[in-house]
């Protein structure tokens, strides 16, 4: 008998969708082949052949998909064989005619809300806790990283050879401002990297928080990369330093020693998932110095 197919439905970021890695491990740990169900460039992030990564995703945004949030909640097509061929589907989401939809096609549908409560526990606890309803255990295991295929790591060595060994990256943004260190203070830490070379990761909405820092010595550009190619560069940095946003966790994900600054958001339950993780808190942004995020920098190129 074949595995039992798992499909995971999460309409959601970059962050929200990497925070899904503890319960795709407990699924495949047990043999179970996972599938996605969510935007197609977050989704890309966990596409591989890793213990915490699925084999297929498939397109929330795409037309065919549509139907699932339809009147009638009918998905059709490519869009109805592609689900019927799960066995098991969890739908995060607090839409009922969503979760209705998918047990037409899917025989054992579990609904799980995706946002955990206030006081935790962790995202990643959380979004795995409805498991036991299927029967499967999560243990208390570090989440396995990110494993990014040869033709990823190859392509990020290429880019690497233009950074020193060891070098410092940043990323300045987040989906919100609110959630930003001053752009001034990022600019502070990149000029003490000096001439010698730091990358600066920039996403679709960075403008006003990357603009100020791209001209600055020995600046190198990450834009528009595949997820899992930034994860492989970003994986040989010394140092990553952002906020609470999606790139951290990929970073965190990744492996790469991550400093991850933090103000409105809990850590206790959006910390970013990964095995050398600090987080450095405010209760506003800017109340986080330069100096002690430096101090974090140091400690992480000393290991």
């Amino acid at each position: 008998m074949p595995p039992a197919r798992v499909l995971l439905v999460r309409a959601g970021a970059l962050g929200d969708i990497l925070l899904l890695r503890r319960a795709i491990a407990a699924l495949q740990a047990t043999g179970r082949t996972v599938g996605l169900l969510a935007p197609s460039h977050p989704a890309s992030a966990l596409l591989g052949a890793g213990p915490g990564d699925v084999l297929e995703a498939l397109p929330w945004e795409s037309a065919a998909f549509a139907g699932l949030l339809s009147d009638d909640g009918l998905a059709k097509g490519a869009a109805a064989d592609a689900l019927r061929r799960y066995d098991t589907a969890v739908v995060y989401s607090r839409r009922g005619e969503l979760v209705r939809a998918v047990a037409r096609l899917v025989p054992t549908v579990v609904a799980h809300d995706p946002a955990p409560p206030a006081d935790g526990p962790h995202a990643a606890a959380w979004l795995a806790s409805c498991l036991p309803r299927l029967g499967i255990a999560v243990g208390e295991d570090a989440v396995p990283p990110l494993v990014p295929s040869a033709d990823d790591r190859a392509r990020a060595a290429g880019i690497a050879t233009a950074l020193p060994p060891r070098f410092l990256a940043l990323h300045p943004g987040s989906g919100s401002p609110a959630k930003n260190w001053p752009a001034a203070r990022f600019a502070e830490l990149a000029r003490a990297a000096g001439g010698a070379g730091w990358l600066l990761v920039r996403g679709p909405a960075d403008d006003d928080a990357a603009g100020a820092l791209e001209s600055l010595p020995g600046a190198h550009i990450a834009h528009d990369l595949p997820l899992r190619v930034l994860a492989a560069l970003i994986a040989r940095a010394g140092a990553y330093v952002g906020n609470d946003s999606g790139v951290t966790h990929l970073a965190a994900a990744s492996g790469a020693p991550t400093i991850a600054l933090f103000g409105p958001t809990d850590p206790g339950v959006w910390a970013p998932i990964g095995p050398r993780v600090e987080i450095l808190r405010g209760e506003r942004m800017d109340e986080i110095a330069v100096d002690a995020v430096a101090a974090a920098v140091a400690r992480a190129r000393a290991l």
